[in-house]
C-alpha cells in the first residue's frame, strides 16, 4: 500500500488529521524500513548466542547496491528533450531555461534513487514568490513524509497529496501539514494529531503540484523483493566471522596433566610447555567447512541478483571487451527496470511540463510536441557507436542516430551543432 484511500473528500481538520494517522500507522513502518535497508541500519536476527562467544552483526548493503546500480543506468545521463515542430522551439526554450533553473538532472536522479528504495518519489511543483517576477521551482519532498490521498471510486482518482513536518517548539511536540488539491495549498498546524487550518491560498498549477512517481505498477522498491535474501547474506557473513574469530579465541586443552596458573604464565610468555610426562596439548575448535560457506554465499548472491534483474559488476565478463550482443544479454534483466522506470517517469515529466507551460501562459496542450529521452548509462564503446553511425545512415533520420550513441548525451544539442556547422 502506497496511498490513502479515503471515503470523504473534503479537507477538514479531522480529516487531515485521520489521514496523518493512518499514513504513519500503516504505510510509514514499510517504508521506513526500506530506508533502513538502503541506510545498512536494518537489524540482523541471530538466534542466541553463547555468552562469550563473538557476536558479530556486519551488514552486507547489497540493497544501496542494487539502488545505486539501478538508478545510475536510467538515470546517470541525463533525460533530453526535443519538439517535434518548429513552432514549439519557443516553449523548449522555456523548458530548458526552467530545468537549468532548478538542476533538473540532479532533481531527476534523486527522484530515481527514492523510486529505487521506497517503490514511489514525490516532487513539487511551485512559485517562489507571489509576485510577477515569480519562478518556477521544482523540489524533492521526502517519501518518508509524503502521501497522496484517493478517493475510493474504481479508478481511486488523487484528489490531494500531503506533506507533513515534525517539530519541537517550547518542548511540545507539533506537527505542520500541507495539503494541496486542484487548486489551493491548505495549511494546518497542531499537536498530538489535533490539526486545525491555518492558511489556504491559491497555487495556479491547475493540477495537484506534488507529482507521485511510480518505480512500477505494483509501487515496489527494486530490492524490496529480496529483503530475505539481503538478510540471509549478512547473516551467513556475520556468523562466519563469529567462527573465524572463535577460532582465534580458542581454548587450549592439556590431556593427560594439569596446569597450574603459574605454568599457564610460563607458557603465554616463553611460548614453550614443558608437560607432565604423556601429557598433550590441543586447541578445541569448532570444525568449519570454508568451502561450504562460500558456496552457500555465492547462491545468496545469484538469487539476489537474479531476483533484483541488477547485475553483478565484479563478474569477470564486465572487465573484458563484450561484443554488443554479449553485452545485450548480460543486462537485459535491467533493461527491463529501465524500460518500466522510464515508462512511469516520462508520464511525471509531461506533467511537469504542462505546469511550466501553464505558469508561463502557455497552452498545456503544447506538451505533446515534447519528445523526452532517456539514455543507458553504459560504458561508451566508440567502436560499437561507429558501426552503429555507419551501418544506420541512410536507413534512419540524423536525430534517431544520435539518439543511440552512448558519446552523445542530448540528442537535441548534438543535431543543432550539425546543423549550424552546415550553415555557410
Amino acid at each position: 500500500m502506497y496511498k490513502i484511500i479515503a471515503d470523504n473528500e473534503e479537507i477538514t481538520n479531522t480529516n487531515v488529521q485521520n489521514w496523518v494517522i493512518e499514513y504513519k500507522n500503516g504505510i510509514l513502518p514499510k517504508r521506513q524500513k526500506l530506508s533502513d535497508y538502503y541506510d545498512g541500519r536494518n537489524e540482523i536476527i541471530k538466534q542466541n548466542a553463547v555468552e562469550g562467544r563473538p557476536n558479530y552483526s556486519i551488514n552486507v548493503n547489497m540493497a544501496k547496491y542494487i539502488t545505486d546500480v539501478a538508478t545510475g543506468y536510467t538515470f546517470g545521463k541525463p533525460v533530453s528533450y526535443s519538439v517535434n515542430n518548429n513552432g514549439s522551439k519557443r516553449f523548449l526554450d522555456i523548458l530548458l531555461k526552467a530545468n537549468a533553473e532548478n538542476f533538473s538532472d540532479e532533481l531527476d536522479y534523486q527522484i530515481g534513487g527514492d523510486m529505487s528504495v521506497f517503490g514511489v518519489a514525490y516532487q513539487l511543483v511551485y512559485l517562489d514568490s507571489s509576485d510577477s517576477k515569480a519562478k518556477v521551482k521544482f523540489k524533492r519532498l521526502d517519501p518518508l513524509r509524503t502521501f497522496m490521498v484517493c478517493n475510493n471510486s474504481i479508478e481511486e482518482e488523487i484528489f490531494c497529496a500531503v506533506y507533513f513536518h515534525d517539530y519541537i517548539e517550547n518542548k511540545q511536540f507539533k506537527t505542520s501539514v500541507y495539503v494541496w488539491d486542484n487548486h489551493f495549498l491548505h495549511i494546518f498546524e497542531g499537536c498530538a494529531n489535533s490539526f486545525s487550518l491555518t492558511s489556504k491560498s491559491p497555487h495556479y498549477m491547475g493540477q495537484i503540484p506534488v507529482i507521485q512517481s511510480l518505480n512500477n505498477d505494483d509501487a515496489f522498491g527494486d530490492f524490496e523483493p529480496v529483503v530475505d535474501l539481503l538478510d540471509s547474506l549478512s547473516l551467513m557473513v556475520s556468523n562466519n566471522t563469529d567462527d573465524l574469530q572463535s577460532i582465534s579465541n580458542a581454548i587450549l586443552a592439556v590431556v593427560g596433566g594439569k596446569l597450574g596458573e603459574e605454568e599457564i604464565k610460563q607458557i603465554n610468555k616463553f611460548k614453550v610447555a614443558n608437560l607432565p610426562e604423556n601429557a598433550s596439548m590441543c586447541w578445541v575448535v569448532k570444525n568449519s567447512d570454508i568451502n561450504a560457506v562460500l558456496g552457500q554465499i555465492k547462491y545468496l548472491l545469484d538469487f539476489i541478483f537474479q531476483i533484483s534483474m541488477v547485475p553483478d559488476l565484479s563478474d569477470d565478463a564486465f572487465a573484458g571487451n563484450l561484443s554488443g550482443v554479449a553485452m545485450q544479454f548480460k543486462m537485459w534483466g535491467i533493461d527491463q527496470l529501465w524500460t518500466s522506470k522510464i515508462r512511469k517517469y516520462k508520464t511525471c515529466l509531461y506533467k511537469r511540463i504542462k505546469m511550466i507551460l501553464r505558469i508561463h501562459g502557455l497552452n498545456e496542450d503544447a506538451a505533446k510536441d515534447f519528445s523526452i529521452s532517456f539514455y543507458r548509462n553504459l560504458p561508451e564503446n566508440m567502436a560499437q557507436d561507429y558501426e552503429i553511425a555507419k551501418n544506420l545512415s541512410g536507413v534512419l533520420s540524423l536525430k534517431t542516430i544520435l539518439k543511440n550513441l552512448s558519446i552523445v548525451e542530448d540528442a537535441e544539442a548534438e543535431y543543432n551543432t550539425i546543423l549550424s556547422e552546415k550553415l555557410p
